[in-house]
């Protein structure tokens, strides 16, 4: 291989230093890759860090628990069975308790790892990091509206005291340059399984002994996936063939965002980062995998919901007397642990951040039909099934084909593309706001989590992270049997009944589109007025207005800078990312289900 150019070698690369090493007595660190990076550099000022976030509620099975005790005897048996579990799971995925440190004076950012000094330190640790919330509230309300901000890996185990069943709920949150979409899910059957142990041996359950877990830190994208130092000619020249092809998909004056609903947004304003879940009925679901499959050989429900955004993000905009041209971009994030050497393909390192985004941007045109007679011209190209297909096609050119494929040699040169320059805020908007919509298919929950765990019995599991400024990060996956579509959002953008709205006019374009009859559909996100003042608006945003201006910033951020939004999903869960389940605990489940990326 050649050496490359300086401007296309990440300054970090050039050092070998990737390996952990012992720096002083119990420290550990080694040099962060892009992946982690770009994390880094996505957190929010005066946030710990870039969150993702992985959830299970859950209800204690009497017939399957051994503790006889009721009421708050019981919670106790509950929260020392989770402190236990907490404790373990950090044992076995000491990159848990890891973080980032940042010399300005070299710009060498390194992650770091220091084994415990003592019992007192190890207290404080768990103090920090191991919290009970006890509230009236339900616990995707203390989520959206009073969870803390954090630095490092933190349990939340949030204890609701109304309703019948008793459901409890963990959340487990991690920065997103520790762990991803698929790592967190894993991570989340691993503490319940610590849990179940826990539980049902009480004070004969052995926790372990803290001095050695720095053998199983695990090492970075760059070493998992056996991805060189340095970038060859042909490698370097591939990349920038495919940024080219990129900025003419991004060159579009209609790009299609979210108009923001927020009347109360201002820009000196904190906003909230609040999920909004909408779930589809067992029937439905049925239905809508199985016309997904009618459509062509291929398709699924990701490639059909990904179309079906596309499409109620186009009926949103506003109407003019013609029918004009509309473009939505998308990224899809690629879960790469099956391509990673062994061990670290395994959830033993569930606490890495293992995939990608696609070198390739996705680019779906339609049309926003006239209010003119004769401009009801947009029914061919706004068909979802034809969409579909060409979603399809888009999906299987980027999957990976072997451990040495583009989307992974190519994965650092990627992460930097998409990172913000430096001293800047990635989270900074225009004015007006620019909305754009990301969608990171989870895929099936079930084969990652499993819905029973001794006495614990899982209702409902999701994984998220956050979107970057006024973006909305949705999120699609199956638990239990039923499609669950979901988004993040910032509240100074977005109110939470137009959001709500929203996935409610994706999923009726998805079923409209399939042909599959949904009942009782929610109300829809009216879209713009064509009044005077908002065409005009329009016309202004496609010409040297503010459109301009965004797309003047997002070049001068790399070569091509896409509005991504999951930093998947979810890993994947992705998405973001394909996002293959490494652990394929279905216990017999249904054979339909979402493919993830």
């Amino acid at each position: 291989m050649s050496s490359p150019t300086p401007s296309t070698t990440p300054p970090e690369a050039q050092s070998p230093s990737f390996q952990w090493e012992e720096s002083r007595d119990g420290v550990w660190e080694r040099n962060i890759d892009e992946c982690e990076k770009f994390y880094r550099l996505s957190t929010r000022k005066g946030n710990g860090c870039y969150p993702v976030t992985g959830c299970a509620s859950f209800i204690v099975n009497s017939s399957a628990s051994t503790i006889n005790e009721n009421g708050d005897e019981k919670d106790r048996y509950v929260e020392n069975a989770f402190r236990k579990a907490w404790i373990t799971l950090n044992y076995r995925h000491p990159t848990l308790r890891s973080h980032v440190e940042h010399d300005t004076d070299s710009d060498r950012w390194m992650r770091v790892y220091s084994t415990f000094q003592g019992e007192d330190e190890e207290k404080r640790w768990l103090n920090s990091t191991f919290k009970i919330v006890d509230t009236d509230i339900e616990p995707i309300q203390w989520f959206n509206e009073n969870s803390p901000t954090f630095e490092i890996s933190t349990l939340f185990l949030v204890r609701e005291k109304q309703g019948k069943e008793h459901r409890q709920t963990v959340f487990l949150r991690c920065p997103h340059d520790v762990t991803d979409g698929v790592g967190i899910l894993q991570l989340v059957d691993q503490l319940f399984n610590h849990a179940a142990l826990a539980y049902d041996q009480g004070v004969d359950y052995a926790l372990p002994k803290w001095g050695r877990e720095h053998e199983r830190l695990s090492p970075c994208l760059r070493v998992a996936a056996s991805i060189p130092e340095s970038f060859s000619e042909t490698q370097t020249k591939r990349f920038q063939e495919i940024q080219t092809q990129n900025g003419a998909i991004y060159n579009h004056a209609g790009f299609l965002s979210l108009p923001s609903s927020s009347k109360t947004a201002v820009a000196s304003q904190e906003g909230k980062r609040q999920r909004i879940p909408l779930s589809v009925p067992k029937p439905t679901t049925k239905k809508i995998l199985r016309s997904c499959k009618a459509i062509a050989p291929g398709v699924s429900v990701t490639h059909v919901f990904m179309s079906a955004l596309a499409q109620a993000l186009s009926e949103l905009q506003p109407q003019k007397e013609e029918s004009y041209p509309v473009r939505y971009v998308n990224h899809s994030m690629i879960n790469l642990r099956p391509y990673c050497q062994d061990p670290y393909k395994s959830p033993e390192h569930a606490a890495a951040a293992y995939h990608t985004v696609s070198t390739q941007a996705l680019g779906i045109d339609l049309v926003v039909p006239g209010s003119a007679a004769d401009s009801k011209n947009g029914d061919k190209l706004n068909d979802l099934p034809q969409i579909a297909v060409k979603v399809r096609d888009f999906y299987k050119a980027v999957r990976p084909v072997s451990p040495t494929d583009d989307q992974i040699m190519l994965a650092p040169l990627t992460f930097k593309g998409f990172m913000p320059p430096p001293d800047s805020d990635p989270h900074a908007v225009s004015e007006p706001p620019f909305c754009p919509v990301a969608l990171s298919s989870i895929g099936n929950v079930d084969s990652m989590v499993g819905a029973s765990h001794g006495p614990f019995q899982l209702k409902n599991v999701w994984a998220a992270s956050e979107p970057i400024g006024a973006g909305v990060a949705v999120f699609l996956g199956t638990w239990d049997g039923m499609i669950e579509l979901s988004a993040v959002f910032d509240t100074r953008y977005h109110d939470v009944e137009y959001i709500e709205r929203f996935l409610g006019r994706i999923l009726n374009c998805a079923c409209k589109g399939l042909g599959v009859d949904r009942h009782a559909a929610p109300k829809q996100v009216k879209p713009v007025k064509a009044t005077e003042n908002n065409k005009r608006k329009r016309e202004d945003e496609e010409t040297p207005g503010p459109r301009k201006e965004i797309s003047q910033r997002r070049e001068a951020r790399s070569p091509v800078r896409p509005a991504l939004q999951e930093r998947p999903t979810l890993g994947n869960v992705s998405r973001q990312p394909g996002k293959k389940v490494a652990n394929n605990n279905t216990g017999g489940r249904r054979e339909e289900k979402v493919e993830s990326e």
